[in-house]
């Protein structure tokens, strides 16, 4: 065997090993990185802007439910008309007559 044949053969042998190494060490990274990324999870910018956006509807919702609220007690209180008669039977068709002029009222409740 010459010096020259030997060389190539260490050569050979170092770079089969230092390959078989690095592919060994990348497939270990990848397995550790899928480990962990299952553990935790992926939280990006479309998330958070969903988030902010249902809690500015809430807030919206809310206002107008208490706008709505506002409406109806203002009606109840300023106008004697808008008052509910105490009815002297539940099938009394005058108390249905009545129910019938409130139309805020009757929108909420149906």
């Amino acid at each position: 065997m010459t010096p020259f044949e030997a060389l190539v053969a260490i050569t050979a042998i170092i770079a089969v090993f230092g390959i078989s190494g690095y592919i060994t060490v990348m497939i270990i990274k990848l397995i550790r990185d899928w480990l962990v990324g299952r553990k935790t999870p992926q939280i990006n910018e479309s998330h958070f802007r969903r988030l902010e956006e249902y809690e500015q509807r809430l807030d919206q919702v809310v206002k107008r439910v208490q706008n709505l609220e506002t409406i109806i007690v203002d009606a109840d209180i300023g106008n004697p008309e808008l008052r509910e008669p105490q009815p002297d039977t539940l099938n009394d068709f005058e108390t249905a007559q009545t129910r019938s002029n409130r139309p805020l009222k009757n929108k909420l409740r149906t």
